[in-house]
């Protein structure tokens, strides 16, 4: 391979390590899906309570042709699955088997690589297979989402927590402590199945004795999924939304993702000018567009189940349709009842990752990938190591409020083979005279998803900042219900100040009718990446300054 063949490139995600690893496959002479695939491996490997094999998600990628493509590889509900089942309130659908729905992340990275990808896969998984055989040091936010689960939460302590009762997990405590930062985790039956996975591809996991050992614990363990659902899961490629704003346009994932209530809070944003970054007229202005955009969520779900929803989604983004929300926008607060919702559910799957890559040849992909909430469903399939999602949760259920007490929506109810509604928004950005990637990125953290991206993204557009100012930036939440707007207080992670909300500011938004809470920090946990034309390093990552390791990595080719 001659050296004018390898590409430049930029990765970020929510650990250094993984990014590093995604831009070693650029100068092997990948480019973005390479580096995207073996990025999510990685992460998968280093933050198993985020990401794993086990779990799934949604792409949003520009190819070099300038096309914007998006891929859905959510979870599935088992073809047995239904509402009946899940209103027995001795059935979880949160933990154990019965909260496992058909994983899709190795059938969605396949099928990207199958498209898009240069090098062979094999390759894309190596890095991963050594960092689970030879171990890898444990650092600040692995170390925290095991003692989150220990007892009492924030100790150390095994004893007494649901890891004690699980020897899949044993690994992660010596002497019935946690290990700590700085010791080395290796997890050798996960890397045994990452190399039949490099060998034999998505049929390793999907057939044979992996499948086979994966349906066998989900059952033991109160669960409905049978070989049968892994053998016929399919992903789908599907239209991505988008619209103008300003000088760009912005590209998002339609439903079973949120890219609808994304878009439509940003669409109407593109009808206000900047008041002045942080202003309290500006605050207002933002708080009022989310909570709209979350009143239209409630009608959201798996178009395949849902009649007319494809269509529904598109009207929400029309001209007509987003000025006429705008207008809805006055210098005061109103009550819910106000934005039109009839009901309103927010899904927390705060067991999520995203991770941007973008190469030199204008390849763009976003890609965010859950388990559920943190250790997925708490299930690890012995003899292979790895976790399970708790993606049924993510349904609604007839007659029972989510563990969030939000009320079941007739659209997200659970059935066999449909995919449960997610918060999940990547987003592209280009510029809209010259139609090159000007930005891209996406977050975690459940419902703050859609209101995080919204400020990061419009940090960027409206306010020029960089990657890094755009995250860094304090971030408010408001979902409508409940009634009131999160603010994050002041905080400080990797030798970063978030400076939070001011009094003035909250008091300012108080005068306009917002009730107001304080929270520590926003539990959004986003990416960015800028590009730049006319400039040899043309990328400027950022990842969540609020996470510890999160970081990316930039490389330019010789």
């Amino acid at each position: 391979m001659s050296r004018n063949s390898i590409l430049s490139g930029a990765v970020t995600c929510e650990d250094t390590r993984a990014s590093e690893i995604g831009t070693t496959i650029l100068s092997q002479g990948g480019n973005a899906v390479d580096a995207i695939i073996a990025t999510i491996i990685a992460v998968n490997t280093l933050c198993p309570y985020h990401s794993d094999i086990g779990g799934g998600g949604f792409a949003i990628l520009r190819t070099g042709d300038d096309e914007i493509k998006s891929l859905n590889f959510r979870h599935t509900a088992p073809a047995a699955a239904n509402n009946e089942f899940y209103k027995n309130p001795k059935v979880s659908s949160s933990i154990g088997g019965a909260a496992v729905a058909v994983p899709g992340e190795l059938k969605g990275l396949e099928e990207l690589h199958g498209k898009y990808g240069k090098l062979p896969w094999e390759k894309l998984l190596e890095p991963s297979i050594r960092l689970a055989e030879d171990g890898f040091e444990v650092k600040q936010d692995l170390h925290e989402f095991i003692t989150a689960e220990c007892n009492p939460p924030g100790s150390s302590n095994l004893p007494g927590s649901w890891m004690e009762h699980d020897p899949c997990y044993s690994s992660l405590f010596v002497d019935g402590q946690a290990i700590p930062v700085g010791s080395t985790w290796k997890r050798p039956e996960y890397a045994n199945t990452l190399k039949q996975i490099a060998k034999e591809g998505s049929k390793a996991f999907y057939e044979g004795e992996v499948a086979e050992a994966l349906v066998k614990v989900v059952q033991e363990r109160g669960g409905l999924m049978t070989l049968q659902d892994l053998k016929e899961y399919k992903v789908e490629w599907n239209q991505p939304l988008s619209i103008p704003y300003r000088d760009y346009t912005i590209y998002a994932t339609p439903a079973p993702a949120s890219g609808a209530i994304f878009l439509s809070a940003l669409g109407m944003l593109s009808h206000f000018e900047p008041e002045g970054n942080g202003s309290v007229k500006d605050l207002h202005v933002l708080t009022e567009s989310l909570r709209l955009a979350y009143g239209q969520r409630t009608a959201l779900g798996d178009p395949n189940y849902v009649p007319g929803l494809v269509e529904k989604q598109s009207s929400w983004l029309t001209p007509c349709a987003i000025e006429e929300k705008a207008k809805l926008i006055t210098g005061k607060t109103h009550e819910p009842n106000y934005y039109k919702p009839p009901k309103v559910e927010i899904v927390n799957d705060h067991g999520t990752s995203n991770i941007t890559v973008a190469d030199s040849e204008g390849l763009v992909v976003s890609i965010t990938t859950t388990v559920g909430l943190a250790w997925g469903s708490h299930v690890i399939v012995p003899g292979y190591g790895f976790v399970l999602n708790d993606s049924m949760d993510d349904f609604s259920v007839e007659g029972r409020p989510n563990q969030w007490g939000y009320e079941p929506q007739v659209a997200n109810f659970v059935l066999g083979g449909q995919r449960p509604l997610s918060s999940s928004c990547p987003y592209i950005i280009t510029r809209t005279t010259t139609n090159q990637p000007h930005a891209s990125g996406g977050a975690a953290g459940g419902s703050t998803i859609i209101s995080g991206n919204v400020q990061v993204a419009r940090g960027i557009l409206d306010y020029d900042l960089s990657a890094k100012e755009a995250l860094r930036a304090n971030r408010l939440h408001n979902q409508l219900l409940p009634n009131v707007s999160e603010l994050e207080q002041s905080s400080t992670h990797q030798g970063i100040t978030v400076d939070g909300f001011s009094e003035e500011q909250a008091k300012g938004l108080e005068m306009k009718g917002h009730k107001i809470k304080w929270v520590e920090k926003n539990r959004t946990t986003p990416v960015v990446m800028r590009m730049y034309d006319g400039q040899k390093e043309r990328w400027e990552v950022g990842a969540e300054p609020r996470r510890n390791d999160s970081g990316g990595s930039v490389f330019i080719a010789p």
